[in-house]
């Protein structure tokens, strides 16, 4: 690839993960309730599943989830009641503490973190589609896809863990204000509302 081609990649992504969306929700309400290497964890579910969105691209597989609507909706609903079961998870749990001066914080559990975010990415049908329509624009015809895909993949995969565990180290620093009860509720009550918000919106949207 040119370099002058690379580098328009490089800052397209790069906007891409900036924009905040429901990973953005997502590694901050787990660094928040987990803790720091929950935070991270959730990062690299989140760039893993990049990496399978980019196989998906990369063998066609995509291609068929775009033209059948039947199974194109099967997954978006399906990442849509994930997104919303999140958010009402953390509302629930939230309410279910307020009487609580200091509840326990559920730190660690990485694995869980891990997966939340590798599901998070994988379960949503948009960013297959965006795969799609997005790397042919960066491959020569006659270059291997697939590798070629999973290589741009992998630049994408390091600004978002670059982008996210910067995140979670800013939530990490702010720490002991974070973690006043109130405050608490308070940001669990917005990242749960926004993560519904999100499921819903994903649901509904054409």
């Amino acid at each position: 690839m040119v370099p002058e081609r690379l580098i328009a990649y490089t800052i397209a992504v790069a906007i891409l993960t900036l924009i905040p969306g429901a990973d953005t929700m997502l590694v901050l309400r787990n660094a928040l309730v987990r803790g720091r290497l929950a935070g991270i964890a959730t990062a690299f579910g989140i760039g893993s599943g990049l990496f399978v969105q980019a196989t998906l691209s990369g063998l066609g597989l995509a291609a068929i989830v775009l033209q059948s609507a039947q199974l194109y909706h099967a997954l978006k609903l399906a990442g849509a009641c994930y997104l919303a079961g999140l958010g009402l998870w953390t509302i629930i749990t939230t309410w279910r503490q307020r009487s609580m001066e200091e509840p326990h914080l559920p730190v660690g559990q990485e694995r869980h973190a891990f997966i939340e975010g590798l599901l998070s990415n994988v379960l949503n049908p948009k960013v297959a589609v965006f795969y799609l329509a997005f790397l042919p624009q960066f491959i020569d015809p006659g270059d291997p896809v697939l590798w070629s895909a999973l290589a741009l993949t992998t630049i994408h995969f390091m600004l978002s863990i670059l982008w996210f565990s910067t995140l979670t180290f800013v939530v990490a620093g702010v720490s002991v204000w974070l973690r006043r009860s109130d405050v608490r509720r308070r940001l669990n009550y917005a990242t749960g509302v926004v993560l519904a918000g999100l499921g819903v919106r994903l649901a509904v949207e054409a």
